[in-house]
């Protein structure tokens, strides 16, 4: 159970009940935003559906906190419902009168608890647009969200497209940026604006790190020729340029500089504040300061002063000027483990076990058609769907809960290939009861065991863990902080877990069981590499980036002092080849604390022993171990550069 609440904020803050009366001959209190806080998120609408802790959004601190009761709802169950309603909720969908964050909140209230948000706050955007001020800028928020459903008579749509004509530029604005705060988007957010005052541009500045002033003037003919490249540079350079290896930072969507248009004729007070007397002028600001500036129409000087603008305010990772072609020439693909030639055996074994365990007869007559299934398709290869039927599911069910330790490794054998197969893996990925994925690999994979897990049981589990990286899908769920396994009244998110089952089984005695956590160990890093190098890093909608920094600090102490014991070769360069890719475009704090724990030593250590190995080469040694022995010196040279580089 969860005490819901609803978080109360005013847009305007204090505007609207200062200015309200004036302008629209009625009290409007506020402008309000809601968000609804339940299991210690707050989750709002905006940019798609968005999450933060409590209090901490930008929309400041809540004008007012409701109650709006308690929810049986289980966490687990509300995720996927919060799930489901993101293919809705989208940005695109977002209407500032018809489907704003007060429409998101009232919808989450009502499955929670059944209960509407107060009717002030949903009712607001008709009571506005009953009055003429509200019919005056309709036009202008209709052209912003497109037409809204809320009714409008005949006359009132006439009086509106005559109004708005009239409209004050400085109030428009203001709406404009209201309306931007609404969607949880900053102020102004077009890459396109225009200053007329110096009040509007120092908003403009203060707002954006890198402004591009184009001071110009209708009567200038050089400045009508420059004027569209400098349109079209604006808008291009935000789409195209990445920061590479920042992870969110880089991303494309972000407007990273600010194209504004001054019409030097109307504009005489931002002209003279900086001493511009020729047309067209281009004066530069980073971080609200001037950072250049030139005078014509040269398209290619304005393109070469824009990029460098950009370059300066956000520069690309440091180790984006080191080459790693040891390391980019590793295998990027996650390490599953399909294979299976004895399937006759190990249902052989389970069927014993079964019958020990006095199985229901409807789980022995199932275990033959699953038989036949898992060997025509891992055994035969025959590239077609898993045979997966419901009796097939009950009967690896009912082993899961009442088979002993002892005799659960057949099934876990059984489970890692049966997800490798996309309708049954889906059919277990929608579970959030009963026998679940996480609830096997939580079971069979924590340190806190009351028994010890036979070897053979610790190895199909860490083999699962890994056969959930064949997709996306899998790969979220396994790795995920939103859904949580619950054990008891204990609630552990899914990506704890695996870290547990990683962590505890990579100082493990035992080879076998190393082997199977050094490839969950690469599967990880690798998925971290793809996420950082595709531009996309960390959502902070999703995940707060400071949790997700500690679960990497958290692999790389992990990694680093499993690299340190491993004395094999093979699995050195997979844990080396993992520390690298955690290690690449790391952020400072990642990297100063691998520095801290001795990555550096646990690397030259490696190189030292590799070196060894190969100088005292014998015949017997094959050409695959002195390639690997090489490539391990070489990474570990790379992974030593990606060190240094933050010294």
């Amino acid at each position: 159970m969860s005490t819901v609440q609803l978080y109360v904020y005013d847009l305007s803050q204090g505007m609207a009940r200062m200015m309200s009366r004036q302008l629209t001959g009625k009290q409007i209190d506020a402008i309000y935003h809601t968000s609804v806080v339940v299991y210690g998120v707050e989750y709002f609408f905006g940019q798609g559906i968005m999450e933060s802790t409590p209090g901490q959004t930008h929309h400041g601190v809540p004008l007012e906190v409701v109650k709006m009761g308690d929810t049986e709802i289980p966490k687990d169950f509300f995720l996927e419902y919060l799930q489901e309603m993101k293919g809705t909720w989208t940005a695109s969908r977002y209407h500032l009168l018809d489907n704003n964050c007060n429409t998101f909140s009232n919808e989450l209230c009502n499955f929670l608890v059944g209960r509407d948000i107060p009717a002030h706050i949903t009712g607001l955007p008709a009571e506005f647009l009953s009055t003429p001020f509200g019919q005056s800028i309709l036009p202008m928020l209709e052209n912003m969200f497109g037409p809204s459903q809320i009714a409008r008579s005949a006359t009132a749509a006439s009086t509106a497209a005559t109004a708005t004509a009239s409209l004050n530029p400085a109030l428009a604005s203001l709406v404009g940026n209201l309306a931007a705060a609404a969607q949880s988007a900053p102020a102004a957010s077009t890459v396109l604006q225009t200053a007329q005052t110096l009040t509007q541009f120092n908003s403009i500045l203060a707002s954006h790190r890198c402004v591009v002033a184009d001071f110009t003037s209708q009567s200038c003919p050089p400045c009508r020729v420059i004027s569209p490249e400098f349109e079209r540079l604006t808008t291009e350079l935000n789409a195209a340029y990445h920061q590479r290896g920042m992870g969110q930072a880089a991303r494309a969507d972000e407007n990273k500089v600010v194209g504004v248009k001054i019409e030097v004729g109307s504009a005489r007070e931002i002209a003279a504040k900086y001493s511009v007397t020729a047309t067209p002028t281009f004066v530069l600001f980073l971080d609200g300061k001037e950072f250049g500036r030139f005078s014509g129409a040269n398209k290619q000087e304005l393109k070469s002063q824009m990029e460098f603008l950009l370059y300066s305010a956000y520069p690309p990772h440091a180790h984006a000027k080191i080459r790693t072609p040891v390391l980019d020439n590793q295998a990027r693909v996650p390490i599953l483990y399909k294979k299976s030639s004895a399937v006759d055996a190990i249902f052989g074994k389970l069927t014993g076990f079964c019958l020990d365990a006095k199985a229901p007869e409807s789980v022995l007559q199932a275990l033959p058609s699953l038989q036949s299934a898992l060997k025509s398709k891992y055994e035969a290869a025959s590239g077609e769907p898993l045979q997966f039927v419901s009796a097939s599911t009950d009967a690896v069910d009912w082993m899961l809960k009442n088979l002993s330790t002892d005799a659960i490794f057949p099934v876990l054998d059984i489970l890692r290939l049966i997800v490798l197969d996309d309708a049954p893996r889906k059919l277990y990925l929608a579970r959030t009861t009963g026998v679940t994925l996480m609830s096997v690999i939580s079971r069979y994979g924590a340190q806190e065991n009351a028994q010890p897990v036979p070897k053979a049981v610790r190895l199909m589990v860490l083999r699962l863990a890994c056969n959930l990286f064949i997709s996306p899908e899998s790969t979220s769920h396994l790795l995920s902080v939103s859904f949580t396994h619950m054990d008891g009244s204990v609630s552990t998110p899914h990506r704890s877990v695996a870290t547990a089952l990683l962590i505890d089984s990579l100082l493990s005695p035992d080879a076998g069981i190393r082997h199977g956590a050094v490839s969950l160990a690469f599967n990880m890093a690798l998925e971290e590499a793809n996420s950082r190098q595709s531009g996309a890093g960390v959502a902070s909608e999703t995940e707060d980036v400071g949790i997700h920094e500690e679960w990497i600090c958290e692999l790389v102490a992990a990694a680093c002092n499993a690299l340190s014991a491993e004395e094999d070769d093979e699995m050195v360069l997979r844990l080396l080849t993992a520390v690298a890719h955690l290690l690449r475009f790391a952020t400072s704090p990642v990297l100063q604390l691998a520095a801290v724990i001795g990555a550096g030593e646990a690397v030259t250590a490696k190189r030292d022993a590799c070196k060894a190995k190969l100088k005292a080469k014998t015949k017997e040694e094959t050409k695959d171990v002195l390639t690997r022995l090489k490539t391990t010196v070489e990474l570990c040279d790379e992974v030593d550069l990606l060190l240094k580089d933050v010294e």
